[in-house]
């Protein structure tokens, strides 16, 4: 049972080891940021992904990518179990974020009959913020950094707490703005059908008009032999064809092409033939890690349909826009000199 005469643990404390009901300790998940989830039934922030009040949150906050390498370990427990006898819990909803260093973060509880109010959430959500992006790989050396992980964890963890009874309405009129009271809650954005032509194959898809060609390729196609590197335009991995012509996916609206034929590198072999270009690049070794291979292949392609002779030096300059972190530079003009003059 709780020690009532033992006040809750504050905000900024080195929270006790315990056991978890996997087995395992909470101090062996020390380097990742941690969500434990005290209540009377199955409370699992991991659902709150899938969520519409989710997605309003990262809307709300910048777009943050949310990835696997930048989740939390949660952990629902029973809010009158002996890992909330340890933490001084009683019969509430309670929620606990701890950072990759074991300190308590943030908590908050609903008591019964209650209901979370969700501006304060939110409010303290926008506290939370990082001054500075932090890398989502990287741990802070010091307690009193908070990182990019720690962040997007407590952005999870508010959305498993407006999923609350109660909370949902409250949430979809609430926008955490920078500057209080001065921007208005966003709208939700509505999705137009298309028709996109892609490798000889039509496809009908429902999707935002902001939605570029590589995310649409890649999420709601699952076409993802093209790659999202810098997703600005700069790095070339997601290079596509358009109607032949190279054209760099995460520029490319997908309402913007339809209409026009979409090549991939999924569209390029023959079934179990190779492409010339593709079947020069594996002779040269024109990669290493591979990931910006398919760009590279599909911005070839379309560099010798014109059958010019090039030198090194023009294939070189024309294939600027395609950058290769392992330099794998010299096997890919090898490869491209080999298929333009075959």
């Amino acid at each position: 049972m709780p020690d009532e005469s033992r006040p809750p643990f504050q905000v900024g404390a080195h929270v006790p080891n315990c056991l978890l009901p996997n087995g395992s300790y909470l101090h062996d998940l020390r380097g990742q940021p941690v969500i434990l989830a005290f209540a009377p039934d199955e409370w699992n922030p991991a659902q709150a992904h899938q969520s519409s009040i989710f997605a309003h949150l990262l809307h709300a906050f910048d777009g943050i990518a949310v990835s696997d390498d930048t989740m939390a370990a949660w952990y629902s427990l029973d809010c009158q179990g002996p890992v909330a006898a340890q933490f001084n819990i009683t019969d509430q909803r309670t929620l606990l974020l701890l950072d990759e260093q074991g300190i308590l973060r943030w908590q908050t509880a609903i008591g019964p009959g209650q209901e979370p109010r969700a501006g304060q959430i939110l409010a303290a959500l926008e506290a939370l913020r990082p001054i500075a992006p932090v890398a989502a790989r990287e741990v802070p050396i010091t307690s009193g950094g908070l990182s990019r992980r720690t962040f997007l964890a407590a952005t999870l963890a508010t959305a498993a707490l407006l999923l609350l009874a109660g909370a949902a309405e409250a949430a979809a009129t609430v926008t955490p703005p920078k500057h209080p009271a001065s921007m208005p809650a966003t709208p939700a954005v509505a999705t137009i059908p298309i028709t996109l032509t892609i490798n000889g194959e039509t496809h009908r898809l429902e999707v935002e008009p902001r939605v570029a060609l590589l995310d649409a390729l890649r999420e709601n196609l699952h076409l993802t032999g093209t790659k999202k590197g810098c997703d600005h335009g700069q790095c070339g991995a997601c290079t596509v064809h358009l109607d032949g012509q190279s054209a760099l996916s995460c520029l490319t609206l997908a309402v913007m092409s339809e209409g026009r034929q979409i090549t991939t590198i999924e569209g390029l072999a023959k079934g179990a033939t190779l492409h010339p270009m593709q079947a020069a690049f594996v002779k040269h070794d024109a990669f290493q890690c591979g990931y910006c291979t398919p760009g590279q292949i599909m911005a070839a392609t379309a560099l010798v349909q014109d059958k010019q002779h090039r030198s090194a030096a023009e294939i070189r300059e024309a294939m600027s826009g395609n950058l290769c972190r392992c330099a794998a530079y010299p096997n890919i003009i090898a490869a491209i000199q080999e298929t333009q003059t075959a």
